[in-house]
């Protein structure tokens, strides 16, 4: 998060005031004034907040129920219609957080917001927030917190809701608002933020009249943005640059955005083609210790062959050779019918065999003599063949054996 400007656009033609602030809330500084064109050159790669004059903002709360903002925007002007003097649809609205009864809302002119939009465009400033003055103050349980402005009373109540207005209509309309923050809440303490404590006289009595327990407090550099700066920085208030005068975010915060899971994304790619890889090395590997494995076997079998071209052709071929054909009873078919037993048999594994006059002698292992007796079980029941099982013996959890295989009689 980068440093936060936090700018003061006037009500008249008295100068802008600003406060530079850290990540951490702390103050860079003093508050300066000068002209929107001087606060621009400190708003250069730092979040502006600008607070705006509230006087001209109404603030109400309603009661919708659905939780997409959108939809809530779209039915704000239908539920405000009756409360408010001007046509809604002249009228911007702009949505505060949810709580259990519904939204805060701000309302003001169309014409009022693009006024200050256009004022800080002239200056090159592109604000990031739009804060109504009062929604600066802070929020306290059972206070109502007021500051003295340049003849102007600005008011938070403990529900969140407040007003901005001249300071002779002050008294009025803070009894107005108390009657409705009581109907559900306490508030019986007031807090009266001055420069001069003295400036604040006639309002304490007009709050002691309403039954406030009233105290002051003066300002730092005699000027309200501290307070906002620190109010503002520990919980955001209602952003007015919603709906149609929204921020249009670059891409550059589209990727501060996305930045985390765009990087994480890739490390996951990558991790999974390194993975891959390895796991094609290692099928090599394994391929390749089986094909000496074969060669291996083949030789054995075959020790008078040298050039191994194709060693399944090649034993085929000599198996054929020796059995005179493609006899049923041959040495092949016994094979063919081995390997079929042996496969539906994954426990067994071969050893060695061995052909002779009509007899094929198979060495076999396995954990369990019953999977020796299932797999001569296997080639009984092809019929072809007669089938014995011996020299079984168990070792050290393995069980052996042998299996002799002969041609039925035509």
């Amino acid at each position: 998060m980068a440093e936060t400007l936090y700018l003061r656009l006037p009500a008249n033609d008295s100068p802008a005031s600003w406060l530079l602030v850290d990540v951490l809330g702390n103050r860079i500084g003093r508050v300066q004034q000068g002209t929107l064109t001087d606060a621009a050159a400190q708003a250069h790669g730092r979040r502006l907040c600008v607070i705006v004059p509230g006087a001209r903002i109404s603030l109400f709360h309603v009661a919708i129920p659905t939780r997409n903002q959108q939809k809530v925007l779209q039915a704000v002007p239908f539920a405000l219609e009756d409360r408010l003097a001007e046509d809604v649809e002249l009228m911007h609205f702009a949505l505060g957080a949810r709580d259990e009864q519904g939204y805060r809302v701000a309302a003001l002119k169309r014409t009022d917001i693009t006024h200050w939009l256009e004022q800080l465009a002239s200056a090159d400033l592109e604000p990031d927030q739009l804060v109504p003055d009062m929604l600066a103050l802070p929020v306290q349980n059972e206070t109502l917190t007021a500051a003295l402005d340049r003849g102007h009373i600005l008011a938070r109540f403990p529900d969140g809701s407040g007003f901005s207005a001249e300071e002779s209509l002050a008294p009025l309309l803070a009894e107005r608002f108390l009657a409705q923050v009581r109907a559900t809440m306490t508030c019986d303490k007031a807090v009266i933020h001055a420069a001069d404590p003295e400036a604040a006289a006639s309002l304490m009595s007009a709050f002691g009249a309403l039954e406030l327990d009233v105290q002051t407090a003066s300002l730092n550099d005699d000027s309200l943005l501290p307070l906002f700066a620190a109010t503002l920085h520990q919980k955001p208030a209602i952003n007015l640059l919603q709906g149609e005068f929204g921020r249009r975010k670059g891409m550059s915060e589209h990727w501060q955005r996305w930045r985390v899971a765009i990087v994480l994304l890739a490390v996951f790619c990558v991790a999974g083609i390194v993975q891959q890889g390895v796991a094609y090395f290692e099928l090599r590997h394994q391929a390749a210790q089986l094909d000496a494995q074969v060669l291996e076997e083949f030789h054995k079998a075959l020790p008078d062959v040298h050039r191994v071209v194709d060693p399944r052709a090649q034993m085929q071929q000599r198996l054929s050779q020796l059995s005179g054909g493609n006899d049923s009873n041959g040495p092949l078919a016994m094979l063919m019918s081995l390997g079929t037993a042996l496969q539906a048999n994954s426990t067994v594994q071969l050893t060695g065999f061995s052909y002779h006059s009509g007899t094929l002698q198979v060495q076999v292992q396995a954990d369990q003599i019953q999977a020796l007796d299932n797999l001569k079980n296997a080639l009984q029941e092809d019929g072809h063949f007669n089938v014995n099982l011996d020299s079984v013996n168990s070792n050290s959890g393995q069980a052996s054996g042998r299996l002799t295989l002969t041609g039925n009689s035509p």
